[in-house]
């Protein structure tokens, strides 16, 4: 099949990292103004045929995992006014690698004397006045755009080289940066106990304190990430983190506390994996302590230049579990 050359988006479904299942390629290739139809036709199939009475399975992935991605698209299909392009991935473009701490500062864009800014956003929190604040800096200095980034940071898109030392001034003024971390880029939490019924844990408020101990402590030369999820329904994706840690109610003498099951090695993109269980039932205020002995340890223990990801990969969870309790 020849189409014209461009920009398409490939359909993937019945992702569900919680479960440890990524999503799967479904042989369908759409054009970005069809998009949202096809989502659309996607999420009515789901609600006309979903099981909606078993809170355990009410995702798409089972109902995919029942009838198979085939069926799935051509009942997806049926709801719309235009035929899906079935073509094959292989002959697609590769993706290009993924930044690991995701477009933080500036960066130009493809029109001429225009850049995008990325602003840290520590765990996702922003003030009332904050939001109105970016939004006067985007309207004022940009095309009042604003985008988020899975890594619950944000990016404002449109400034021209004239505005970009002013925008920099601005984030910094309201509590923002366009400068980060090796730790803090990549930290991902959940809304935690403070928002949610089903978390064991205050995933934001731990992970700032996490950061702030492990900057102090630990000196890293490469991005890591790291995700806090509350519970097993996993929103903050702690399989995909270089460490991530999900809550836990845990003994810790004769209390129970807040605490975490850690696990390594998760990745995305062209480094895709599930993380694997290290260490189980951490008490928070343990936690801080091993983390920062973890990464120490694989700083003195790493090949030249090697990654926190490719550090654990090639170890087995017994070695790590030995190299870490060190």
């Amino acid at each position: 099949m020849r189409l014209e050359p461009g920009i398409y988006f490939r359909v993937e479904l019945a992702g569900i990292t919680g479960h440890q299942q990524f999503a799967k390629d479904s042989g369908v290739l759409v054009k970005p103004n069809e998009s949202v139809a096809v989502a659309a036709a996607i999420v009515r199939v789901f609600v006309e045929n979903g099981d909606r009475t078993n809170r355990k399975r009410a995702r798409l992935k089972y109902l995919i995992d029942k009838w198979g991605i085939l069926k799935f698209i051509e009942e997806a299909e049926k709801k719309l006014t235009f035929p899906l392009v079935r073509f094959p991935l292989e002959q697609c473009e590769q993706r290009s690698v993924p930044l690991s701490h995701g477009h933080i500062g500036v960066f130009k864009q493809a029109q001429e004397g225009l850049n995008y800014i990325g602003a840290v956003i520590t765990v996702g929190r922003m003030k009332p006045k904050q939001m109105r604040r970016l939004a006067d800096v985007a309207q004022n200095y940009g095309s009042g755009e604003l985008r988020l980034t899975v890594w619950q940071n944000l990016l404002i898109p449109n400034i021209p080289d004239a505005y970009v030392e002013t925008v920099k001034k601005n984030l910094v003024k309201m509590g923002f940066h366009y400068e980060t971390t090796t730790i803090s880029g990549g930290l991902v939490a959940c809304t935690g106990n403070t928002g949610c019924q089903w978390t064991s844990t205050n995933t934001k408020g731990q992970a700032v304190l996490l950061a702030r101990h492990l900057e102090k402590k630990v000196r890293l030369d490469q991005p890591i990430n790291i995700h806090l999820t509350g519970c097993p329904n996993s929103c903050a994706q702690h399989y995909m983190g270089d460490i991530g840690l999900l809550g836990a109610k845990v003994k810790q003498g004769s209390d129970t506390v807040e605490g975490y099951h850690v696990v390594m090695g998760g990745g995305f993109g062209n480094k895709q994996a599930v993380a694997r269980d290290i260490f189980k039932g951490v008490p928070f205020n343990e936690l801080t302590g091993l983390l920062e002995h973890v990464l120490k340890t694989y700083l003195s223990k790493r090949k030249s230049g090697e990654s926190f990801v490719e550090f654990t990969r090639r170890h087995s969870v017994k070695e790590l579990q030995e190299i870490f309790s060190e």
